[in-house]
Order: structure tokens, then sequence, then C-alpha cells
């Protein structure tokens, strides 16, 4: 498989939180406290459109795991699609990785090319999904998660 990015990986983990009523304070990994970290995620959406997006997302540095809601994504995403390319508001999209600060601010003064944008994408070293695992109560009925 090819290589994206030339910068290596960064954070051992990735979550993409999909559940709302759920905002992890505690990493779902190991139990402990996790922080708020804000970092440039780097976006591929749908068609061919990289696009960055700077995001409060928890971090646990114990098991170097970032955490970035997907409700709150998706809400800046459809944001800054209806400011500046309305046709790609609800297009599917997917969370490559991160990039340095200075060139995230760099790309905010003047776009970058997408070329130029994956020279500079730390892409995460893998990406997780948790499910919960026992018995939750739904609006008063119980309903098993598998």
């Amino acid at each position: 498989m090819k290589r994206i990015g030339k910068q290596p990986r960064r954070y051992k983990f990735f979550f993409q939180n999909p559940y709302r009523d759920v905002r992890f304070s505690y990493c779902p990994k190991c139990e402990g406290k996790t922080k708020l970290r804000k970092v440039p995620l780097v976006i591929h959406l749908e068609p061919q459109q990289p696009v960055v997006l700077n995001k409060s997302c928890r971090y646990c540095p114990a098991c170097d795991l970032l955490i970035a809601h997907q409700d709150e994504v998706e809400e800046q995403l459809a944001y800054l699609c209806s400011q500046r390319q309305p046709d790609l508001t609800g297009n599917e999209y997917l969370i490559m990785g991160t990039m340095d600060r200075a060139d995230w601010q760099r790309s905010c003064e003047q776009p970058m090319k997408p070329a130029e944008m994956l020279d500079c994408l730390y892409v995460f070293k893998q990406v997780l999904k948790f499910e919960p695992n026992k018995w939750i109560k739904l609006n008063v009925e119980w309903k098993a998660v598998d």
C-alpha cells in the first residue's frame, strides 16, 4: 500500500466519536483522565477536496489517543462548506491525520495545493472503533448493544 504524506505517523490511536451523549472525559482505553488539545485536522472531503479544521479534541497522553467528536466535526464542516462551496455540504469525508500548527497558519494565509498539504500531513498510526459492551438504558427501553 502506498504511504500518504511525507511526515512520520503521529498519534498512536485516533477515534472519531459517533456518540452525541458521550464526551470521553475519561479515556475509553485506559480509563485515565483525558485533556483538551487543539489540533489542525486534515480532512478529505469528497470529491477530492482537502480541508483543514483547527479542532478541539480529547487527548489521553498515557495511550496517545486523540478523540474527535463526529457531530462537532460535521457541524464545522457544514458551516465551512456553506461559506465557501455550498455544493459540498453533506458530502462524505475522512479525517486523514493532523498537521503542524505552523503549517496550518501558513495555509490560512496562503491556501495550499493538495500536494503541499499531503507533504505536511501526519497520518494516524491506527484508527480505533469503540463499542459499548454492556446493557445501556435508552428511552426507558433496555437494549443490548453488540
